[in-house]
């Protein structure tokens, strides 16, 4: 609904709807992902214009979830205690992205750790695993991403899964910018999937760049050329380009 102004009501709905995917990611003790996703709430609430009353709501949720977050046994183990300031978003968020360096590191560093000490061990979970290969995808080490995906094939698809996942989201919230980044770490871990790459296309299709959607179709079909969604779409924007 885009009332008078610009101001579109459905993106204080999305962003609560983040707010409560945090607290879902706390629940389970996925530390990790839950302050990732929680900085993208605090990123998009900076940028988005509200009514007062949707402001209001959304601040008062990310009050209510600093307070749950802090409290949490799993953020308490990493962390140990931490006090939010209410309503500062700002320095929430500059503190959010504090969290996720210090957390990144954390985990770099066992894993140099293990190697060094020629240990096998494995995480626990398969969000840990998943946490690891997530920390090179920021940083956009490529080849290590790809080396730990062939060592675990599946927190790698259960990652690729989550981004892709992600991607359609910001897609159908019109948030083309962070869908065409999220879906470009999902092919950290596999450049060579066509799907990714026509999803890439749709989401230059619903922002109207239509000779970026002919480009990553192509990537769709030259990574496999029997695609026949690939295919539709390719004569599809072909028609919208000629």
């Amino acid at each position: 609904m885009l009332l008078q102004g610009g101001i579109k009501r459905d993106e204080a709905g999305n962003i609560l709807k983040k707010v409560k995917d945090c607290r879902a990611q706390l629940q389970k003790e996925n530390v990790y992902s839950c302050l990732m996703t929680f900085r993208d709430v605090l990123e998009k609430t900076l940028t988005t214009r509200m009514l007062p009353a949707d402001e209001k709501q959304v601040h008062k949720e990310i009050n209510v979830f600093q307070a749950d977050l802090a409290a949490s046994k799993a953020f308490l183990s990493l962390y140990g205690p931490v006090t939010f300031t209410d309503d500062d978003i700002k320095t929430a968020l500059d503190f959010m992205k504090q969290l996720i360096q210090i957390r990144e590191e954390e985990i770099v560093a066992a894993m140099e750790k293990a190697q060094a000490e020629g240990s096998a061990a494995e995480p626990d979970t398969l969000q840990q695993r998943m946490d690891k290969i997530m920390v090179f995808v920021e940083r956009e080490d490529a080849d290590a991403v790809r080396t730990m995906a062939e060592k675990d094939e599946e927190a790698a698809d259960a990652l690729i899964e989550h981004y892709n996942t992600s991607g359609i989201e910001y897609r159908k919230e019109q948030d083309f910018e962070k869908a065409l980044k999220t879906f470009r770490k999902a092919m950290f871990l596999r450049p060579d999937d066509e799907c990714l790459h026509y999803n890439l296309a749709r989401v230059h299709i619903d922002a109207g760049d239509w000779a970026a959607a002919r480009t990553a179709t192509q990537e769709a079909l030259r990574a496999n050329p029997d695609f026949q969604e690939g295919l539709q779409l390719r004569t599809f924007i072909d028609t919208k380009l000629s």
